[in-house]
């Protein structure tokens, strides 16, 4: 790990103390590749329901998923509430489902091959965002530095578009992609490396008046 590696890792841990400090009730649970992700994928299925994205349920979708070993091969994050999931996120190594979702579009550049795809990202209640997902963005994201990987690569609409974006990922393609699968609907491929959101976070920690003096707390509080 180099030393810009070690400052982003600082910066994301800073997160994760102020969100478990402010909110005491609630805790980030880390199922590594094998362990039993059942639910996991009943939060994901009820909210799809719930939100009317049976598509995402379909023999089609699975099928995919099963191609590609991605449950298996995925490390899932589950942020609970006392004993109750809240928000979730998926974090998989290459192949990515987003390559074979835009396979006709784009393919994936070499570039990518030691990113992780960041995926989904789902919460029980839009007014946990962002704060509830900035922990779980910085936990996945440490989690990654420290295994080797070099970056993030995400194919998201366009509200999980604006969450990435602020953790320092940027948009691969000028246009949103229309994906087949997912009933024509328009997505964004984002990617970034490590130096990148570290460079968002620094950012957002120099937008306060007075960077220095400000507490941790207020700084993870605004991004």
């Amino acid at each position: 790990m180099d030393i810009r590696d070690s400052q982003l890792t600082d910066y994301l841990q800073e997160i994760q103390t102020t969100f478990k400090r402010r909110h005491e009730n609630y805790r980030i649970v880390i199922l590594e590749a094998g362990s039993d992700t059942r639910e996991f994928e009943r939060f994901v299925s009820r909210h799809f329901r719930l939100r009317l994205q049976h598509y995402m349920l379909t023999p089609r979708a699975r099928s995919l998923e099963t191609r590609l070993a991605i449950i298996s091969r995925s490390t899932h994050f589950l942020l609970y509430q006392h004993d109750r999931p809240t928000a979730v996120l998926r974090v998989t190594p290459a192949p990515f489902e987003w390559a074979s979702l835009a396979q006709q579009q784009l393919s994936p550049a070499t570039t990518l091959s030691r990113h992780v795809e960041f995926s989904r990202l789902i919460s029980h209640s839009q007014n946990q965002f962002p704060m509830s997902i900035n922990g779980l963005l910085a936990a996945a994201t440490e989690w990654a530095i420290k295994r080797g990987y070099e970056g993030v690569t995400a194919l998201c609409r366009p509200p999980q578009r604006r969450l990435f974006q602020r953790f320092g990922l940027t948009p691969i393609t000028t246009d949103a992609l229309r994906i087949e699968q997912r009933q024509r609907g328009d997505y964004w491929l984002l990617s970034a490396q490590w130096q990148q959101i570290l460079t968002a976070l620094q950012q957002s920690a120099h937008l306060l008046a007075n960077p220095l003096e400000n507490s941790v707390d207020e700084y993870a509080s605004q991004f």
